[in-house]
């Protein structure tokens, strides 16, 4: 793997975090992996079964926003929430060691 092709995850950014922050880093690296794996499952089911769906109860019929959708929707501002949070515990500097970084975030939205 070369410098150009290194993806960071979301533990390297933990793992730069100063020590006495390392511990909410660590859980936040944690939930923002669970959630990325979450959000992949549910992109991966919007593609297959679509975005919408019918919705039929008794004399209600009309489609809707499918629950996949509905989840996936409300998760991503949390998910860049916590993603800019762990990033905001960074050591001053650090998200500029690299426009790797930058230029990783930019090309791999949420």
């Amino acid at each position: 793997m070369s410098a150009d092709s290194y993806t960071p995850t979301v533990h390297d950014l933990a793992a730069m975090v100063a020590d006495d922050k390392r511990g909410v880093a660590d859980a936040l690296a944690q939930e923002l992996e669970f959630m990325s794996k979450t959000l992949d499952e549910l992109k991966a089911h919007i593609a297959e079964h679509g975005a919408v769906e019918w919705y039929e109860n008794g004399k209600q019929q009309h489609w809707r926003e499918s629950p996949a959708t509905k989840a996936y929707n409300a998760m991503i501002p949390r998910y860049a929430a916590l993603y800019k949070q762990l990033v905001g515990m960074l050591p001053e500097g650090a998200a500029d060691e690299g426009d790797d970084l930058d230029r990783w975030l930019a090309e791999n939205p949420a």
